[in-house]
């Protein structure tokens, strides 16, 4: 899947406003996927708690009060409408699902508190920061990461309730009917593991397992894919727990331990997490930048930007592009902010190079070829070959800071000239500009230099083919 996420109130006042040109024009780009970030109604009071941070906050997206499509977008129907534009020019649509914990405000607490963290100083220890009282009388919990303080304008579920597994196993069928897939928000919040930690450490096994006997993901996603076998669910997960999703049924999870390599410049730490998620990328969603991350503008210069972009374009995986990052934005946006702060002209030329960059590795030797890493012996460079029975292809990138250019380094390609079938010589294509050379074997080896190929300065990669001569 190539995805691109839009923030929905950022991007437009309506869903209406998200034109069928627009997703042309994303579509033809190479997208598969559309997520719009921040579908559903906002919580009247996440809205008013978010005006202490900032007056112009408008709430976040991520504190649900229930299930409905944001009206001030066009509700329920206007959503409908755009799914079916995106259908129509080959884009599928995912939405958020928010399974930790719903608003601060949700009618859920009074029709049913039992479906929340309520205060329990059996169960756990507890500080009153930690948990609200509601107008119920009832004390719930906030929601929370455990290595954060609190999301005070959350309520935190309780995954131990069948009442809640059901209600939220229900809640993702009723969102299979209008949208194609599911982008799961900290997933690894509502593992049993994970849940008997944060919230029940102090009660016996016996109880703990009686009340959550299996995971909650494994039902509900066998549950709505019974229904509906080509619903995507996507996991936003940490903690390494990315495994685990997939093998209780995520379609894809996020590929952040790639991510932090990437923002380190540590080539090595890159190839060490291709090695080992090679076998792995089918479920694998890379990327350079989210909403939740900084700017790729500002975590990388133009020439890093590009490279780590082309690597995971070029890999058998899936990739997330967010609005902006291919037009070099910087601001990063808190999802409570409509509207930015600065008015950020768009880097054309990196623009540029992200629609390149797309267009050479939608071809289908990058879809179904074959993945091996290769030592090019060049430091601080990643190598790695693409192939299927028609072509033989490669990215070369200067992934960590280096004394030398990356257009004067010698790359050895022997590993590519194998794997195209070559004796003595082959030829080379850059594929950014079809421009290409003959290169012949020297002492054994297959050398190649990037600026044969007019690989200049503001370049610390390439995209090479190699063909028999």
């Amino acid at each position: 899947m190539r995805i691109y996420e839009i923030n929905t109130r950022l991007h437009c006042q309506s869903f209406d406003q998200i034109t069928a040109t627009e997703l042309e024009h994303i579509s033809r780009l190479g997208f598969d996927t559309l997520w719009p970030m921040g579908v559903w109604e906002i919580s009247r009071g996440a809205l008013r708690i978010s005006k202490i941070t900032a007056e112009d906050f408008e709430g976040s997206p991520y504190a649900v009060p229930d299930y409905k499509f944001n009206r001030a977008l066009g509700g329920k129907k206007k959503f409908r409408d755009l799914v079916t534009r995106a259908h129509a020019v080959g884009l599928r649509v995912i939405v958020d699902f928010v399974s930790n914990h719903m608003a601060i405000d949700s009618g859920w607490i009074e029709e049913d508190p039992e479906l929340f963290i309520r205060s329990n100083s059996q169960a756990r220890n507890q500080q009153t920061g930690e948990y609200f009282l509601h107008p119920s009388g009832e004390v719930i919990a906030f929601g929370r990461d455990p290595f954060y303080p609190p999301w005070h304008d959350t309520s935190q579920l309780d995954y131990t309730n069948r009442k809640l597994r059901s209600r939220m196993t229900d809640v993702l069928r009723w969102i299979a009917d209008y949208a194609d897939g599911v982008r799961c928000d900290m997933a690894m919040l509502v593992l049993r593991d994970y849940f008997r930690r944060q919230w029940y450490p102090d009660m016996p096994d016996q109880w703990f397992d009686e009340r959550m006997p299996a995971e909650f993901w494994s039902e509900a996603i066998n549950a709505v894919k019974k229904e509906k076998p080509d619903f995507v669910f996507i996991a936003e997960t940490y903690w390494g727990k990315e495994q685990q999703l997939v093998d209780l049924g995520f379609d894809l999870a996020y590929e952040k331990k790639l991510y932090d390599a990437l923002v380190a410049r540590n080539a090595a730490m890159v190839n060490e997490r291709l090695a080992a998620i090679s076998n792995d990328f089918k479920s694998a969603l890379c990327f350079i930048e989210n909403h939740d991350e900084p700017r790729a503008a500002s975590a990388f210069n133009r020439e890093a930007n590009l490279a780590s972009a082309a690597l995971l374009l070029s890999l058998p995986a899936s990739t997330l592009i967010h609005e902006g990052q291919m037009e070099g934005k910087r601001e990063r946006l808190p999802v409570q902010r409509i509207k930015p702060l600065t008015d950020e002209p768009a880097d054309d030329d990196l623009k540029r190079g992200y629609e390149r960059i797309l267009a050479v590795t939608s071809q289908e030797v990058f879809k179904n070829g074959s993945f091996e890493l290769f030592d090019s012996r060049v430091w601080g460079a990643v190598a790695f070959a693409r192939k299927n029975s028609e072509r033989a292809v490669a990215y070369l990138g200067q992934i960590s800071e280096a004394w030398h250019e990356f257009k004067e380094a010698s790359f050895d390609i022997s590993h590519l000239a194998r794997t195209a079938g070559a004796n003595d010589r082959i030829r080379v294509t850059n594929l950014i500009d079809s421009e290409s050379l003959i290169v012949e074997k020297s002492d054994g080896v297959f050398r190649f230099r990037p600026d044969q190929l007019s690989v200049g300065e503001e370049m610390e990669f390439c995209i090479i083919e190699a063909s028999v001569v």
